[in-house]
């Protein structure tokens, strides 16, 4: 019998699948028309259809998306789940309240309100919260709390859509909220060109600066997380799609 590591696995999961549609989803479409209006950054279409290809093969029951903006990824999720059968439960964590707003609609439009929870907030404090209910509720069987988390953790996917600010921080409070064997996709980061100079240890950073400095954050990571994660890259046309399967 054939054996199969971890990392062969995680190919396999990252792979496209090729039963789903190519084309973009007409609502992710108009949505991506929107971005480009607003100068709103957004993953790029290669990346949402490889990430709509994973959820498919792998059917998470509770699916954690932090960064959704506007719904541009979400949208090609709920296009999937409006075509095969919804998650238990779908977060769209978005720290900028307008953008609760649009993401409500986009819901509604999808008709998914009892399973997908559009929750404004930034998600360490988000977390921090959420362990705080369940350790008040450790006691109380579930069928007996009158009122739910702000999170249903621990997720079997967590999607990091936050661009380059903020990224390995904000990874490493996702794992804290994955359950073992659960799967963190994300982009990869794009390497900084320019010339910044030497940056200060204390004081305020150019923009240039801090992408430096998220980027050398980010080599942290996956060099800290290689001893103990399994992690995949996979090279798409203008981005390269990241996932890592939790110890």
């Amino acid at each position: 019998m054939e054996l199969h590591t971890i990392d062969d696995l995680l190919g396999a999961l990252l792979a496209k699948n090729p039963d789903q549609p190519r084309d973009e989803p007409e609502i992710a479409s108009s949505i991506g028309a929107q971005l480009l209006h607003m100068e709103l950054p957004s993953m790029p279409v290669s990346l949402n259809r490889r990430i709509r290809d994973i959820v498919s093969r792998t059917s998470p029951q509770r699916v954690c998306e932090i960064g959704s903006g506007i719904g541009h990824l979400s949208s090609w999720l709920l296009d999937l789940w409006d075509r095969t059968e919804p998650p238990e439960h779908f977060h769209l964590v978005e720290e900028g309240g307008k953008f609760g707003v649009i993401l409500t609609r986009l819901v509604r439009r999808y008709d998914a309100e009892s399973w997908a929870h559009v929750t404004v907030g930034n998600f360490e404090e988000l977390s921090a919260a959420n362990s705080s209910w369940h350790a008040a509720h450790a006691t109380i069987e579930e069928s007996a709390r009158t009122e739910s988390p702000l999170l249903h953790t621990p997720f079997n996917l967590i999607i990091v859509n936050v661009g380059w600010d903020g990224l390995a921080k904000t990874i490493r409070i996702a794992m804290e909220n994955l359950e073992p064997g659960g799967l963190i996709l994300t982009a990869e980061p794009e390497v900084p060109v320019a010339d910044v100079g030497e940056i200060p240890e204390s004081g305020p950073e150019t923009i240039e600066q801090s992408r430096v400095s998220e980027f050398n954050e980010w080599v942290s990571l996956i060099n800290e997380l290689n001893e103990s994660h399994s992690i995949g890259f996979v090279p798409l046309f203008n981005g390269t799609l990241v996932g890592f399967i939790q110890s």
